[in-house]
């Protein structure tokens, strides 16, 4: 089973490169023209874990967008659950797929990215630890939206990793808004502010256990809510 997975999603695996290639361009920390800097920290192998874990949210949204509603809509899942298959264990094994694939591609892009703009790999590992916790947030939106959505999944689940890719842009956004309105929306979105402090912290050398459980939280309730959703409905 594991092997017609892979199979199948063969071609969004190869639309992770031009997207890690355009997460390279834009990362500052490869970027050090006049020298590499270990005092910046913010540049270094610690620092480019944002962009690592802006890879690791989008690699999930690619690989797991319509896994669920599109099989649903086209009537795949006659046929998959034409047999004694369990729903849950069928998707939950799609979902553990493409996170191990997700947190595959950042070790790559950690790595790839070193060697190529500074020539050799100077660690960075404990950096892992958000795009670790990236993509179970952004694999939990995906999988709820998957489930609970006929379709669109994949451009909504997009449009709520913007803010974590554009923070500016929401606090513009946001600027003018109530403050019940503001927590509303900030409470609904992925936990920027938690990401924040894992990166900040990571910078400093110290892990903000409080942050990560909150992001953690996050992103198992979701999938905790795509999974009862998935249970409760009536397949074909």
């Amino acid at each position: 089973m594991i092997a017609i997975m892979l199979r199948d999603v063969r071609w969004r695996l190869a639309s992770l490169v031009p997207i890690a290639v355009l997460l390279f361009a834009l990362e500052p920390g490869f970027h050090q023209h006049e020298g590499f800097d270990p005092g910046a920290v913010a540049l270094g192998p610690l620092g480019i874990s944002a962009a690592v874990s802006h890879l690791a949210a989008l690699s999930m949204i690619v690989l797991l967008g319509g896994f669920v509603s599109t099989d649903r809509d086209r009537g795949y899942s006659r046929l998959i659950f034409a047999h004694p298959t369990s729903p849950l264990a069928y998707y939950g094994t799609r979902w553990m797929l493409a996170y191990l694939l997700s947190f595959a591609a950042a070790v790559l892009f950690l790595v790839l990215g070193q060697l190529v703009a500074w020539g050799t790999v100077l660690g960075g590992w404990s950096g892992l630890i958000l795009p670790a916790i990236t993509a179970i947030v952004y694999g939990g939106l995906i999988a709820f939206f998957s489930v609970f959505l006929p379709r669109g999944d994949t451009w909504l689940a997009f449009l709520f990793f913007l803010p974590t890719f554009f923070p500016q842009l929401l606090n513009l956004a946001l600027s003018q808004a109530a403050p019940t309105v503001r927590q509303t929306i900030l409470l609904v979105l992925p936990p920027l502010g938690a990401f924040q402090a894992i990166w900040d912290g990571l910078l400093f050398g110290s892990l903000e256990w409080g942050a990560i459980a909150f992001a953690l939280l996050y992103g198992t309730a979701l999938l905790a809510a795509g999974a009862i959703l998935l249970t409760q409905r009536e397949w074909p």
